[in-house]
């Protein structure tokens, strides 16, 4: 019997380098081509690629990407400043603590992008969802949670944005730290983006979809027991902070440093 389509996909992905390259592009075309359609472009006229992104990832419906696309315009939440504020402290003491150490291991560190600092054997770069590690070609990624909420689109779009690196999820108030690497998801990457890439389609090819489903903006978020919150946090970074260097330096070691 004759492979389906996706589950060809599926064994394409592990012989073929270049088929993620491939849909990567074709999402890219894609994304460019629904922010077109649908007005979805931010002040400087550029495509709001993330917000497109996390919608093909999360939505199955085409009804509910409709909606969203024509009915939802992507804002920014009204986010209490304290989980800001306590993102910042944690990324901040994450990339003291490294540096720290490696330069314990008598390493030459440099700061944000390697290639602009010469020759370096680690270089450490902060963002705004935690920190890069870079080294002998390979890549650490640190995404820092303040909050007890975790989405699959959002970490899955950085192994896409960094390919093949390692994704290291610290979740402070759980006192939860894993890793993702994106060398062994690369066949589920395929997947992942080909489906997408399909839902984009039909929305680009097809008629306006109905369908009964709500659509949640995901609301406001504020603190309404800031002591709670802060004791959790305080004391989640204590317990996980040797954790989230342990898995860096134990992905760096894999590499050779």
């Amino acid at each position: 019997m004759e492979r389906s389509p996706h589950l060809k996909l599926l064994a394409d992905a592990r012989t073929e380098p270049d088929l993620l390259d491939y849909l990567i592009h074709s999402l890219e075309d894609v994304c460019s081509r629904l922010a077109d359609k649908f007005g979805l472009h931010d002040r400087a006229g550029r495509p709001r690629k993330a917000f497109i992104l996390d919608s093909l990832f999360r939505l199955s419906c085409p009804g509910c990407l409709w909606k969203i696309f024509t009915q939802t315009r992507p804002h920014n939440l009204n986010i209490d400043t304290l989980y800001g504020e306590m993102h910042e402290f944690a990324v901040n003491l994450l990339i003291g603590t490294l540096t720290q150490t490696l330069d314990g291991e008598e390493l030459n560190v440099c700061y944000e992008d390697a290639h602009e600092y010469g020759r370096a054997d680690v270089a450490i770069k902060s963002t705004r969802f935690g920190a890069v590690v870079e080294t002998n070609g390979a890549c650490v990624v640190v995404e820092v949670k303040t909050g007890k909420k975790l989405s699959f689109a959002q970490l899955f779009r950085y192994l896409l944005q960094y390919r093949d690196a390692t994704l290291v999820v610290w979740r402070i108030p759980m006192r939860q730290v894993f890793t993702l690497k994106g060398e062994r998801l690369r066949a589920l990457l395929c997947l992942y983006v080909s489906s997408a890439v399909a839902r984009a389609l039909k929305l680009l090819n097809g008629e306006p979809v109905a369908c009964n489903h709500k659509i949640s903006d995901g609301g406001a978020s504020a603190v309404s027991e800031p002591q709670r919150v802060l004791d959790e946090f305080f004391e989640g970074l204590v317990e996980g902070l040797p954790k989230v260097v342990s898995a860096v330096f134990e992905s760096l070691r894999e590499v050779g440093l």
